[in-house]
């Protein structure tokens, strides 16, 4: 079989095995569901006033369910969001514990077929805009990172969950080679309002500074928005921990538990300016 028929295949399988998850947790026995739906320009780092206010909305009950099973399924951002960032809803659903075995094991179909598409693209030959492309083709306008997600469980009884908020970079090293020819394939890709001609000796400019840089690598660090986390400690008083709340995790527990509320955010949308970019708008590091 082929890449993309392999990739294809297991794709298939992931939305079904996620249709199986979808319904088991709409037929069993819910003790508590909580999301929080954030701004559809949360974390997009185009605000010019220095600052971000994030204000989510707090969901319960069957509407929160519907929200996270609804997430679990979601590989394409809204309408309304920048495809840039992944779709992010932090909550959790929690389950009476004798459905823990069964819950269990439908999170790891889904999440099986979740690594299996990963570890195809990831050992695959393909760069980065031919790894792109061909998860475009299986399905397009699909964000990667929404496929990759793995839904979490936590073991044992659940006895409090914490939303809070941390700040976080994505740092990637990428080969020059494979770089430079991404950036002589954008040259014939202008951004809106400019022309070929005019972003050409842009794009020009950029590729001798990366082959100015010594070595065969090249760092990328971009800042993320600001990302949600829960942190859940459990009846029998063993270590809490803590979970990113990219989609809701699944929790048990016989009664509902102890909640810390996800509250409003403040934060600088100027992290960037205090680093030192060669290429500020691809977040290419000058080290």
């Amino acid at each position: 079989m082929s890449l993309y028929s392999d990739v294809k295949f297991a794709f298939n399988q992931l939305v079904s095995a996620t249709e199986v998850l979808n319904q088991f947790l709409h037929e069993c026995e819910v003790v508590h569901a909580e999301c929080y739906k954030l701004p559809a320009s949360a974390g997009v780092m185009t605000d010019t006033s220095g600052w971000e206010l994030v204000t989510p909305e707090k969901h319960t009950g069957f509407t929160a369910l519907s929200m996270a099973t609804g997430s679990f399924a979601r590989f394409t951002p809204d309408y309304n969001h920048s495809p840039k960032y992944p779709f992010r809803l932090p909550g959790f659903i929690q389950l009476a514990p004798n459905h823990y075995q069964l819950a269990s094991q439908l999170v790891d179909a889904c999440n099986l077929q979740k690594v299996i598409i990963k570890d195809l693209i990831n050992s695959s030959k393909l760069n980065q805009g031919q790894k792109r492309e061909l998860i475009q083709s299986i399905c397009p306008n699909a964000i990667t990172l929404q496929i990759y997600r793995l839904i979490k469980v936590a073991d044992g009884p659940v006895k409090r969950v914490g939303f809070t908020w941390c700040n976080k970079n994505s740092m990637r090293t990428i080969n020059k080679e494979e770089f430079l020819t991404y950036l002589a394939g954008s040259k014939d890709n202008p951004p809106s309002g400019k022309t070929r001609s005019e972003w050409a000796p842009w794009v020009e400019k950029e590729i001798e500074l990366v082959k100015s840089k010594l070595g065969e690598f090249i760092k990328v660090k971009r800042p993320l928005p600001i990302t949600p986390k829960l942190n859940v400690s459990f009846t029998d008083d063993t270590n809490t921990v803590m979970f990113y709340g990219h989609v809701p995790i699944i929790v048990f527990g016989d009664e509902p538990c102890k909640i810390s509320p996800l509250k409003s955010c403040i934060r600088s949308t100027s992290e960037a300016e205090h680093y030192n970019y060669l290429i500020k708008r691809l977040y290419v590091m000058n080290e």
